[in-house]
């Protein structure tokens, strides 16, 4: 489809001279005598280019491309001004004004075809450009709604394995929910980034989800496990880490669940990492889990106080539990505490 070009000239003569110089280098021509005419025009057809007289009745052609620079239909169209003026404030202004190239009188034919196809690829492209932008505004919109539905999934997945996983343990929603508290507290606190801290917490209250595949009569025995027994508690850890995976989930969630039972001088499981081997995330748990077991009552122990608490997991520091972690987590004691209270079992407590 050829461009359309707007010659806007008071001399019928010359518009029409330059309409015929147009349509030989491959435009549409159509033509307005003055400024007012041209606006008529432009509303009807909007061109892809303009070229205009300077010197017009009615309304100039410095005021005609003022007026199209404030129209938002039009202020990106190409606009060339013929004109025999040399005076060089004169080009200054127009310049300001929005004009993109100047033609001198009289007019050479060939360098008017040339400069009017030079206009035609600048609009091109800015038309181009305009559309490869929208496609890639809708193709961000379509992602960020996928990315919203997926978000949505995740969510309620995780929520469901919570569940299954306080189904089958004798820990409390609750629980759950605090660990994800300490943990993201005890990550913003190392210096994470919020993006790790908001995953840490997503997941965090899944980590013994892998206890959905260890016997009732290990998982609900109210004495000491044998060591058979123990080994079988143990696979928990990569029961949860396939499961998760399994179903999608990122490795900071897969890792909870697979190593929030290693310990820092290597003696835990299921694989006896050690240190900074021990991926961060589970490191985070780790402590969030032991402080949250110590201070709340289970069926092989009374609730701890927050002193006692403190005293085990600070002699505990560099043998179980991440010496550093430690240290930051009691350093900030108002925040462990209110967000003890605010979830303590028995109460429907959020986080927020």
């Amino acid at each position: 489809m050829r461009p359309t070009v707007l010659i806007v000239d008071d001399d019928r003569m010359q518009r029409r001279v330059l309409a015929r110089l147009a349509e030989r280098a491959g435009f549409h021509a159509i033509e307005a005598e003055d400024g007012i005419d041209a606006l008529k025009v432009v509303g009807r057809i909007p061109p892809d280019l303009v070229v205009t007289d300077l010197t017009m009745p009615r309304m100039s052609g410095p005021r005609l491309v003022y007026t199209m620079r404030t129209h938002p239909e039009l202020v990106e169209v190409p606009i060339m001004v013929v004109t025999g003026a040399e005076d060089r404030e004169v080009k200054i202004e127009l310049l300001r004004s929005g004009a993109d190239d100047f033609l001198a009188k009289p007019v050479d034919p060939e360098e008017f075809q040339v400069r009017l196809r030079a206009l035609a690829r600048k609009r091109k492209l800015h038309v181009d450009y305009q559309d490869v932008s929208h496609r890639l505004d809708e193709a961000k919109q379509r992602l960020e709604e996928r990315n919203q539905e997926l978000e949505r999934l995740t969510h309620g997945l995780v929520s469901a394995l919570e569940h299954a996983n306080t189904l089958n343990d004798s820990d409390t929603g609750n629980h759950i929910r605090r660990v994800c508290a300490f943990a993201a507290l005890l990550g913003r606190l190392s210096g994470s980034s919020e993006r790790f801290v908001d995953a840490v917490y997503r997941y965090a209250g899944l980590h013994d989800v892998g206890k959905v595949g260890i016997r009732d009569a290990i998982l609900k025995k109210p004495g000491k496990l044998t060591s058979e027994e123990f080994e079988e508690m143990k696979a928990h850890t990569v029961i949860g880490a396939r499961l998760l995976s399994s179903a999608g989930l990122p490795p900071v969630a897969c890792n909870i669940a697979e190593s929030h039972h290693e310990r820092w001088d290597g003696s835990g499981y299921p694989f006896g990492r050690r240190g900074d081997d021990i991926p961060l995330e589970a490191r985070l748990v780790s402590v969030a889990d032991v402080f949250d077991a110590l201070v709340n009552k289970r069926c092989y122990k009374e609730a701890y106080s927050f002193e006692r608490a403190r005293e085990i997991m600070t002699r505990d520091a560099g043998l179980g539990l991440d010496p550093k972690l430690v240290s930051l987590f009691f350093k900030e004691q108002d925040q462990v505490l209110r967000i003890t209270r605010k979830l303590a079992d028995g109460e429907a407590a959020t986080l927020h």
